[in-house]
């Protein structure tokens, strides 16, 4: 049964790893800026060193290319580190 093989469990293992670490960080980062909008607004308002862009701006403009980092990180560790593991199970009950 698969739920009894080890590279099995071992997938599983890995996999939530990954997750927990990018789930952390996203949800640490969304929180993060929707409390500043909640609490302090007038912060985000402020002009960015002598632009025209509002600090607002500036950090939700990072909160998405955070959030595409974090993308980017999970599809490489699940090609490098799940993926193999996949295959070794795949390969395990071919036989």
């Amino acid at each position: 049964m698969i739920i009894d093989n080890k590279i099995f469990n071992e997938l599983k293992r890995v996999r939530q790893e990954i997750t927990t670490r990018l789930l952390i960080i996203t949800v640490f980062a969304y929180f993060s800026f929707i409390s500043v909008i909640a609490f302090k607004p007038d912060l985000f308002g402020q002009p960015f060193l002598e632009t025209n862009f509002s600090i607002g701006i500036i950090l939700g403009f990072l909160l998405i290319l955070l959030i595409f980092i974090v993308t980017l990180i999970y599809v490489y560790q699940a090609n490098k580190k799940l993926e193999p593991l996949i295959k070794q199970i795949q390969t395990s009950y071919k036989k």
